[in-house]
Parts: structure tokens; sequence; C-alpha cells
């Protein structure tokens, strides 16, 4: 597994190693296929009753063996924190089975919002939202400071660290933590206009839970903090940069301030074109960025070029890189690594997909250990 002198000389510009940070896999059923079933951990899937704090203690070897396995650099800390970055642990909100089959699972989680999965084809979706409007912006939030929370937290990360690993804890987003978790998507979007003082209430009222949350999870040592805000689409953001900063930036900036304050690092995951607040990212300081896919006119070369002294950036693989031939991902990740002078973190777009085969998941560890070989002495 990457150690952490590895981890923290790609990070600080040191090294021009490309390190493999795998996203996720779509289900719990594809990890155990491609990764066998001794790494996977107890508590990978939500169990009857909201769990808190660190993982059980009987999987902490177990996670470490899922992120060597999976070729994450790190390994997640706290209860239900394996499987996508920025999704699960104590820094998001718990969830709990309603029911499930080999089919689908139906969970409910705190904040009172359901989320449907269903399997082959996967497929999810969340829905019975605790608000239906504005109206009444009592939101449905646990204790951030309830210490049920993070028990045990801190000798989790404690145990991985005297071994040398990094780990990360997941947080809700500031942006898509509303939608996936308080209100639905297509209305948050319009009352950012339409509602501007109710929606900006939503969202500070999240931001100031989340960051206490972070502060606990820093305070128990944590290395990494992720966190999911997907602010763009294939074409362009989602909302104007203006819209941007005036309700999540600063959120954001506190949020990297945080981290420093703990000598943490801050890695944030956003989808789409969000070229128009490049600038904005690294002003913050955001430390990491993923994924940079090229089909978002995401282009890790110029970004690197732009904003490489100050952001590590994390991705560069076309979504559609696991539809191709043997020969055309050859091609591409040789393009990749021979054209980047710079180390990086080299992140899937959007997690391993449902089809992707043991076989055809080896050969992708392969090349990636043959490029380091050959292009990163």
């Amino acid at each position: 597994m990457v150690k952490r002198e590895q981890f923290l000389a790609v990070l600080e510009g040191e090294s021009n190693e490309v390190i493999s940070w795998t996203m996720g896999f779509f289900d719990e059923k594809l990890a155990r296929e491609l990764l066998g079933a001794d790494c996977i951990p107890s508590d990978i899937l939500p169990g009857p009753d909201f769990s808190h704090g660190a993982s059980p203690q009987e999987d902490w070897e177990v996670k470490a063996r899922f992120a060597q396995r999976a070729d994450k650099p790190a390994v997640a800390v706290g209860w239900g924190a394996s499987l996508s970055f920025g999704h699960g642990g104590p820094g998001e909100f718990r969830e709990k089975v309603v029911s499930a089959t080999d089919k689908r699972r139906i969970t409910v989680y705190e904040t009172g919002v359901y989320k449907e999965v269903r399997y082959d084809p996967h497929f999810y979706h969340n829905y019975d939202y605790p608000l239906a409007d504005l109206s009444n912006l009592d939101l449905p939030l646990p204790d951030p400071n309830d210490p049920v929370r993070y028990q045990g937290l801190a000798d989790e990360v404690a145990y991985h660290k005297a071994r040398g690993r990094m780990t990360y804890a997941n947080l809700n987003g500031f942006f898509s933590g509303v939608h996936y978790f308080l209100y639905p998507y297509d209305k948050f979007l319009m009352d950012l206009l339409l509602e501007p003082k109710a929606a900006k209430e939503v969202v500070d009222k999240l931001a100031s839970y989340n960051l206490q949350v972070a502060e606990h999870l820093l305070k128990a040592g944590v290395d990494i903090i992720c966190f999911c805000d997907d602010l763009g689409s294939d074409a362009s953001l989602l909302i104007s940069p203006e819209l941007y900063r005036e309700y999540f930036r600063p959120w954001h900036g506190r949020l990297v301030e945080l981290c420093r304050g703990y000598d943490a690092v801050l890695h944030m995951h956003s989808h789409g074109n969000i070229n128009p607040i490049m600038d904005d990212l690294y002003d913050l300081g955001i430390d990491m960025l993923n994924p940079v896919d090229p089909t978002e006119h995401m282009d890790i070369a110029e970004l690197m070029e732009r904003y490489g002294d100050r952001i590590t950036f994390v991705g560069g693989i076309n979504k559609f890189f696991f539809d191709w031939d043997e020969k055309r991902q050859w091609d591409y990740l040789k393009h990749l690594y021979s054209s980047l002078e710079r180390g990086f973190f080299l992140m899937d777009s959007g997690g391993i997909p449902e089809q992707v085969t043991k076989s055809q998941w080896d050969r992708f560890r392969e090349m990636k250990q043959t490029l380091k070989r050959d292009y990163r002495r």
C-alpha cells in the first residue's frame, strides 16, 4: 500500500510519481467480485440501525486490504466508509436499511430521505425528501456534537497512522448535500434564484453542521477530509459563478481554513466543467481536486500548468474508458503518463462500472504498474 511519505511527496510537488486512487465501485457485489471477499469489511452495507463511530476493530486490517486491492492510497475510517469516495462514514449522514433483496435495497437517512439502490443494472435515486418546499426550515439535522458519532474514531485513525497509512473521512457536500439529503434537486436549483433568502438559510444550516462535524473528524486525527459537491454538467456549471460565490465559496473557504489548522488535506470532488470557478478553488486553497474528466472539458495538462503549484489533481481518465478495447486504453494511459511531468493521482471518472470483469480489472491494474515503471522511474 502507498506509504504516507509517498503520498505527501506527490501532494507537496516533491515527486513525479503517479499514484492510483480508485473513486469507488458501483456496488458492494462488484467490489467483492473484483477484490475478493476477504477484503470486504462487515460495515460496507448499512444495517438495521443507524451506526456511528469507528469501524469494528476486526475490520481495520480488512479495510487496509480493501484500500490496497482497490488501488486507494488512503484508508477510509469510520463505520461504513469504504465503498465510494465522498459517501459514507462518520462525516456524512447515516443510513439504515428499510428492506433489502438480491435485486434492490431501500434505506433511509437520518434526515428522513429515502434511497433506492437497484442491481444489474445499477441504478439509485433519493425520494421522499424531508422538505417539500422552503416554507418550513426546521431542518431534521442530528446533533453534530454528539460524542457517540465519533466514538473510537481516534483509535482507528491512530491504528492506521502507526502503520504508515494515510487516512480519510467523508463529509457531506455543501451544494450536493442539500439535494442528497434535504430538498429535491430541481427545486433547489430553482430556489437558489426564486427563494434566495430561504435557500441560503438551508445551505447555511447544513454548512454549519458540516463544519462542526469536520472539526470532530480532524480532532480525531483524520489526515484527509473528502467531500462531494458536483457543481458542473458536461458542458458548464450547474449554477452561475456568482451564485457559487454567494452561497458556497464562503463555506468552502471556512473548511479550507479549518483543515489548515489541523495540518490536514482537503480533497474535493466535483464532476463537470467547473473551469469558471477554478480561480476560486485555487484562491481558496483546495488541496486536491477530482475527477478532472476530459469529456467534461477539464484538461488535466492545462489545469496542472495553471493551478498545479497549489492544487494536486486527481483523475484524468475519460468516463468512457471502461467501454474501450485494450489497445485504446493502453494508448490513452501512455499519452497521459508521458505528457504530464508533475506527479498526480490517477482516478476513474465515476467509479468502476458493473460491466468490468475480474480479468479487465486485473489488466487495468497491470497497465498502471507497467506505466509507472516505464514513465516514472
